[in-house]
């Protein structure tokens, strides 16, 4: 029998086969190296965690505003005044009934001055009001508040910002009384009929004062 002879060396086919040899060498080694670099270039970035993307959507709801608490506190108008006790005379003690008594001292006629914006030197009287507390505890007086009016529909008399008036402020103290000095402006032939309302504290009953001023 008779083999298949090898091409000579110089011959063309074994030439051509030695290319495709080289050829399919050179891509295998392309194909690696490809496979090593991507798998670098994926730790790397596992590593880093800089170029990870996430495929989950994000939630882009708006979550709904809590419950509105229900007020648990008074629901009264702010604005609404306390009630007014029973009026009494220039000269007579009023009290709110839980210890705390006030009267009026003194009312004076003065010549009031004018300092601060808004004030109008002129015909005032000055009023001084005496707390007495009654109570076994001690009562902040900051927040006393008295006004006066005349007439007998009862005009508001301003308030004068004189240098003899001393608002209340502080404590007193149980079985002790403090005075505190206001001053209105009040036309001379308008003082047949004064009255002088105070509030020892914010909600307290009103203590009303009522008659003539000489």
């Amino acid at each position: 029998m008779t083999g298949a002879s090898t091409p000579p060396a110089g011959d063309p086919r074994r030439r051509r086969l030695a290319y495709v040899v080289a050829a399919v060498a050179l891509v295998v080694a392309l194909v690696a190296l490809v496979l090593v670099l991507g798998s670098d270039d994926e730790g790397a970035t596992d590593a880093a965690g800089n170029t990870a993307t996430s495929t989950t959507p994000r939630d882009t709801s708006v979550p709904p505003p809590p419950p509105t608490p229900t007020p648990t506190g008074p629901t009264a108008e702010v604005d609404e005044l306390p009630p007014a006790l029973p009026e009494v005379a220039l000269d007579a003690a009023a009290a709110v009934g839980n210890g705390i008594v006030a009267t009026l001292p003194s009312i004076e006629s003065i010549e009031g001055s004018a300092v601060g914006p808004g004030n109008i030197a002129g015909p005032a009287l000055r009023v001084t009001v005496r707390i007495q507390n009654g109570t076994a505890q001690p009562v902040s007086l900051d927040g006393v508040a008295v006004n006066m009016s005349y007439g007998a529909d009862r005009t508001p008399a301003s308030p004068l910002d004189d240098p003899s008036r001393r608002p209340f402020s502080g404590m007193v103290a149980p079985g002790e009384s403090s005075e505190g000095v206001y001053v209105f402006t009040v036309p001379a032939d308008a003082r047949d009929s004064v009255t002088i309302e105070v509030g020892y504290q914010a909600g307290a009953p009103l203590l009303l004062f009522t008659g003539p001023v000489d």
